[in-house]
């Protein structure tokens, strides 16, 4: 679902809302991926890697008048030329599958082993959220030309994403198997945290336009 809004001739709104379930037997891009059990492939049948439920994005983008000459009142002076394009970004968690460590059903492949009883991809992984900013001013330096200032903001709030979890939890780990990971453990403890995303990053530039 998508709104769109033209609040005004240099004003712009608009958002997107994704919802979305993704459900596979197996995730073929990483040997590490493959079923528990190679004889019972049907098994495997569960919320895909990939499954992602909830997904916003709200963006906007806001001109300001261009520069009008002396007679303009100051505020107006300020503002004028610039251009600031926020954009939000907001998804739900990912699942994760747990692991077990070792070869627990003898088929001499100990990377894809679950606990006993565990389903695939029954973990819960970290949700995602970020804010960038984009915010340029044009300053004419002749006719038909001018010079634009560029600056770039990405995790603008520099908001803590993770990114991967410790999924091996043992061989004799019981349950629940629908558990979240935890941000208060390490990265060598079961259901850690033991990567992120970006920081918040900041970059300058500027461009001339002949």
């Amino acid at each position: 679902m998508e709104v769109k809004k033209r609040l005004s001739q240099r004003f712009n709104l608009g958002g997107n809302y994704t919802w979305s379930k993704a459900i596979d037997e197996v995730t073929d891009f990483n040997s590490d991926f493959q079923a528990n059990d190679q004889t019972n492939v049907r098994a495997e049948r569960a919320l895909s890697a990939f499954d992602e439920r909830h997904k916003f994005v709200i963006y906007s983008s806001l001109q300001g008048l261009p520069s009008r000459g002396p007679d303009t009142p100051w505020f107006s002076r300020i503002v004028a030329d610039f251009a600031v394009t926020p954009i939000f970004r907001a998804n739900s968690s990912r699942p994760f599958n747990l692991l077990a460590g070792v070869d627990v059903n003898g088929d001499r492949h100990s990377t894809t082993d679950r606990p006993p009883f565990a389903g695939r991809n029954t973990g819960i992984g970290p949700n995602f959220w970020t804010l960038d900013l984009r915010l340029t001013r044009r300053l004419p330096i002749a006719e038909g030309r001018n010079l634009e200032f560029i600056f770039e903001a990405f995790n603008l709030f520099n908001r803590l994403n993770f990114a991967s979890v410790n999924n091996t939890v043992g061989p004799n780990f019981t349950g629940p198997f629908r558990v979240a990971a935890d941000r208060e453990l390490r990265p060598s403890d079961p259901l850690g945290f033991t990567s992120a995303f970006d920081p918040r990053r900041i970059q300058l530039g500027f461009r001339l336009n002949l």
